[in-house]
């Protein structure tokens, strides 16, 4: 197993056990109420494409959280392999 899979598996644990906070609930809801308004303006065609464009958006989002946490993994990890290297200087 190389480093990345590594650390996308343990980005996966993360993601399986994580809360919410109030903050990201609030503005879930607000999200949720203007897309429900928007949506009912829309025919049954042009719902469908923005469920597409919605999913394909969510998708996007996914990926760029896990590289995010991959790369804060990586800069975390070199932060404390410098510390301690030297440490021991």
């Amino acid at each position: 197993m190389d480093n990345e899979s590594g650390i996308l598996e343990l980005y996966e644990q993360v993601e399986m056990n994580k809360g919410t906070t109030n903050q990201y609930n609030k503005l879930l809801r607000e999200y949720m109420v203007k897309k429900d308004k928007f949506v009912e303006k829309l025919t049954e065609e042009q719902q469908e494409e923005l469920e597409d464009v919605l999913q394909a958006n969510g998708e996007l989002d996914i990926q760029e959280m896990k590289e995010y946490f991959v790369e804060g993994f990586k800069i975390a990890t070199k932060l404390l392999t410098d510390t301690f290297y030297k440490e021991k200087i």
